[in-house]
């Protein structure tokens, strides 16, 4: 009886082994959870209908004291109208006992789908959850996804947030106004966020990957963050302008080879990006930029308006108003390769900038300093300054390294088309083309300033103060007064100013008062220019030891000695001179030497050649208009020769002058030959006839062309000029 009962025992443990084993493994098919698992596709949206074609359960004992059984259905289909999403299984758990008392609940489902066409999802899920969906819908042209979800419910049945699914994007073409992106393949995770997770996509045939983007929904718009780079391509510079087409718009229209890493954050709102936030390594080959720039054509010869960027390593920000660019590059100017760093902050519409570069292989020329940086010789500049678009720029700090030659500047403001504002500071110290040390310093003292040093070579500049006379082109709204001290000033190489020392009053650009003194040669210098009560300006300059400044009139050579005196009135931009210059000699005059040789007075122009050619007094009245100058009379006297003439000079462009020339002895016969005056000044004398050269130069300053015709009377006005002169000095 024993044998028996063990034997049933062990056959039913056996039979339920089995069935246990068959269970697990094959399962039992059933109709009886169908309706059950219906009902909890409907409480997503009431119109679904979830069509099973069969139902399996499966036995799950992992917990003696809790045992469950796993009901799964494959093959499914989810349908809502004519569109249907394909189920590949859905699967859930229950307990054993809830089952077969016919009281179970069902907690959670898993739903994996077939490969679907995406437009099948969106048209469901935007019939039943968000009508906006359909606009979405209209966008995706192709493209496919499988999804993998585990939806958890309450005790009411009711979906809870923990749910999560899974969702695997194929070969999808999204198609914007604006835009087209294809190829788009990610793995989208919903959890407590939403993940976009391995991501690719093609756009504008760039490949770009994404490891990793947030998705979150806030008010009924989405905020997208995460990272985006690409390999190295070839691409048109014209689709990073057409992102920031402001910002960018000096790059030039190009092919470059560029590759990217890049983190980002927007909202997409209504399908437009907004809120933009990047974040950008870029590694660029070569960037060429058109940069038309009349500060630096002025510096850097041979300037093409072009610059080169190469082997870019570029790091760029971008959020709102604010774009930042901080990088490091092999430029050119010159196809010669230097190196430069540099940051560019934009901030609505001011632009920030931190530049450092070398300017080695560059050729850098100062004409109003005679300083220059040959090529191939070491230097380095430094500027932190802001700009805005039509107005000022403002450099906070210029720093210019070149071996022995240093400057520094400190905020130095120009305007927009590079006219001198202010600044605060500078100091200057560089061997220029002379070979001359030059050590200058200046500073602001409020709108004042002071101009300091031991040395300046004012050699060139005052050639371009003799052109410009009282222009201040370099100024804007300049109304300030400069001080001077520099112990020694070199006019040319041999000759200085000592102790140069006064101070230059600006009044709306223009010099309203100067008054200034030094010492030439140990002889008096002194510059003086004021305005009176009729708002005429008065000029005075008087020099004791005039050769160094004559000789910057390149048509006298060989001047020596003597003495000058300046005088003249400007009144409404029309200024009337007087310039008179005492006992000095001329060693060289070009044009004065051709008229005496074509008159056949070759023994006067073989002195003015040899030992030169002295003359007692010279005087020149001319009136200055905007680029014309009028000479109304040129009367210089001497001992050998006498020269009246008058004509124009306009700029530099033309030269038109016409005159007498008398040597002294015909003058004194010629005078003696006038009735009773003649005999009191001269004196009874016989003449052998009037002698004289009339003679007229005209055309370009270095292509004059000389005539002379022999006179056989002297005008009036000579003769006028003559006797003036005669009386003054007896």
């Amino acid at each position: 009886m024993f044998k028996k009962l063990l034997i049933f025992i062990i056959a039913i443990v056996l039979i339920l082994f089995i069935t246990i084993i068959y269970l697990s493994k094959f399962g039992l098919e059933t109709n009886k959870a169908n309706s059950l698992i219906k009902e909890q596709v409907k409480k997503y949206h009431r119109d679904l209908e979830l069509d099973i074609k069969k139902v399996k359960i499966y036995l799950k004992i992992e917990d003696l004291f809790d045992p469950e059984i796993k009901i799964q259905t494959d093959n499914s289909i989810i349908k809502s109208g004519d569109d249907q999403i394909k189920i590949a299984g859905i699967t859930t758990y229950v307990n054993l006992f809830s089952y077969f008392r016919d009281s179970f609940t069902i907690d959670n489902l898993t739903i994996v789908t077939s490969k679907n066409e995406i437009k099948d999802l969106i048209s469901i899920a935007a019939k039943h959850e968000k009508p906006k969906l359909i606009i979405l819908n209209s966008f995706i042209k192709e493209g496919s996804f499988w999804i993998s979800a585990k939806i958890n419910f309450d005790k009411d049945g009711n979906i809870k947030k923990d749910s999560t699914f899974t969702a695997n994007i194929i070969d999808a073409k999204v198609k914007l106004p604006n835009n087209t992106f294809k190829n788009i393949n990610f793995v989208f995770e919903k959890e407590k966020k939403n993940y976009l997770k391995n991501s690719s996509f093609i756009y504008k045939n760039i490949k770009f990957n994404s490891n990793f983007i947030e998705i979150e929904e806030y008010k009924n718009n989405f905020i997208f963050k995460g990272d985006l780079s690409n390999g190295t391509l070839n691409i048109s510079s014209k689709l990073i302008k057409n992102i920031f087409p402001e910002e960018l718009s000096f790059i030039e229209d190009q092919e470059f080879q560029i590759k990217t890493e890049n983190e980002f954050k927007f909202k997409l709102d209504k399908y437009k990006i907004k809120d933009l936030k990047i974040s950008s390594n870029i590694n660029l080959e070569k960037l060429n930029l058109n940069l038309k720039s009349k500060l630096i054509s002025k510096y850097i010869k041979n300037y093409k308006n072009l610059l080169i960027l190469n082997n870019n390593k570029i790091s760029i920000t971008y959020e709102k108003d604010k774009f930042n660019i901080d990088g490091k590059s092999n430029y050119s100017l010159e196809n010669l390769k230097d190196n430069i760093s540099y940051q560019i902050v934009k901030n609505k519409n001011e632009f920030n900038f931190n530049i450092s570069a070398d300017l080695d292989k560059s050729e850098l020329i100062v004409e109003s300093l005679s300083y220059q940086k040959k090529k191939n010789d070491p230097a380095n500049i430094k500027t932190v300054g802001k700009y805005q678009k039509d107005k000022n720029l403002k450099f906070e700090k210029i720093i210019f390294n070149n071996g022995k030659n240093y400057l520094e500047i400190k905020n130095l403001n120009l305007t927009k088309d590079y006219r001198f504002k202010n600044l605060d500071n500078a100091n200057l110290e560089f061997i220029n083309l002379n070979k001359k040390q030059n050590q200058i310093t200046i500073e602001r003292n409020k709108k004042n300033y002071n101009i300091s040093g031991k040395v300046f070579d004012s050699n060139k500049l005052i050639d371009e103060l003799l052109k410009n006379q009282n222009k201040s082109s370099i100024f804007d709204d300049f109304n300030s007064k400069i001080s001077l001290n520099i112990n020694k000033a070199y006019i040319d190489n041999l000759y200085f100013f000592k102790n140069l020392k006064g101070e230059v009053k600006f009044l709306n650009n223009e010099i309203y008062t100067l008054n200034i003194s030094a010492l030439v040669n140990e002889r008096n210098f002194s510059y003086k220019i004021k305005n009176n009560d009729q708002n005429k300006k008065i000029t005075t300059i008087y020099l004791d030891f005039p050769e160094p400044l004559v000789k910057k009139y390149k048509f006298i050579k060989g001047f020596k000695e003597g003495s000058l005196d300046y005088y003249s009135v400007k009144e409404n931009d029309i200024t009337k001179s007087e310039l008179k210059i005492y006992n000095f000699k001329l060693m060289e005059m070009p044009a004065l030497a051709k008229i005496l040789t074509l008159s056949s007075l070759q023994g006067i122009a073989d002195i003015m050649t040899g030992e030169g050619i002295r003359f007692e007094e010279f005087d020149m009245k001319f009136t200055n208009k905007k680029n014309i100058m009028v000479i109304d009379e040129i009367y210089a006297i001497g001992p050998a020769i006498s020269i009246l003439m008058s004509g124009y000079i306009e700029n530099e462009n033309l030269v038109s002058l016409r005159g007498t020339l008398v040597p002294a002895t015909t003058i004194n016969k010629s005078i003696a030959k006038i009735p009773v005056l003649g005999d009191i000044l001269i004196g009874k004398k016989t003449g052998e006839g009037i002698f004289g050269v009339s003679f007229k130069i005209k055309g370009p300053p270095k292509e004059l062309k000389t005539t002379v015709n022999p006179i056989k009377t002297l005008t009036p006005r000579f003769i006028t000029r003559t006797l003036e002169k005669i009386k003054r000095n007896n």
